[in-house]
């Protein structure tokens, strides 16, 4: 991270602006971003920030590229393509949760950052190596992000709801399908959440091993063992 400055507004870059946006995201509990709060971050006139950034939304979609990009570092391939798919899903959701409250405005957007662009040629290239062709491995891969971030941002959202709408939540997804409801536990605000993760993690996983299994059972070729 950048140190802070005096006088910095005649030195502000991407790379600090971006920095600064972040620590006050990271500094809030619901991690919101206001163009003003973000001044005083920078200690500068926030109009200086449109220098850089054409306006507020062209600044979140950067940071969702820095989110991105914070997924592909951490990223690795493995030997089996269908394994690489999966490891791309689950990093990208854990990824973006870190921060629900900013998923919750830039799971749906594309960036057109390089960060995206290289996830997306990570999950086509694997797709392929399952024996798609160009016009299959678009419309699965398509699908497969699409699946991913939208369900991301259902659990962003429900995040970033009041503490007894969470719990009620919770409650219902918990127990709806069941004879009797249950009462909800008292869950404090660190364990509500990390219920709530826990969760939406297990829903996840049954959406994408069904969907994987899917593109295995259907795939023109054997999985191909190779890497890059």
């Amino acid at each position: 991270m950048a140190a802070k400055q005096r006088g910095r507004r005649a030195t502000l870059s991407r790379e600090i602006i971006l920095d600064a946006a972040f620590r006050v995201v990271d500094a809030d509990e619901m991690n919101e971003l206001t163009m003003s709060r973000l001044g005083r971050e920078l200690e500068a006139d926030p109009s200086a920030v449109y220098r850089h950034f054409r306006n507020k939304d062209e600044l979140l979609l950067a940071m969702a590229d820095v989110m991105l990009e914070e997924s592909i570092k951490s990223y690795v391939e493995g030997d089996a393509p269908v394994e690489n798919l999966r490891r791309m899903s689950w990093t990208l959701r854990r990824s973006y949760l870190l921060r629900p409250g900013l998923a919750r405005f830039v799971t749906y957007r594309f960036t057109g950052g390089e960060a995206e662009a290289a996830c997306v040629r990570a999950m086509l290239h694997n797709m392929h190596e399952l024996g798609y062709d160009e016009a299959r491995c678009i419309d699965h891969v398509r699908a497969l992000a699409e699946m991913t971030l939208g369900h991301i941002s259902m659990t962003a959202d429900v995040l970033s709801l009041p503490r007894k709408a969470q719990s009620f939540e919770l409650t219902m997804g918990e127990s709806y399908y069941t004879h009797p409801l249950e009462r909800p536990a008292k869950l404090s605000d660190a364990e509500l959440r990390e219920a709530h993760l826990a969760d939406g993690e297990q829903v996840f996983g049954t959406m994408l091993e069904t969907f994987l299994a899917g593109i295995v059972a259907q795939a023109p070729a054997q999985p191909k063992r190779g890497t890059r």
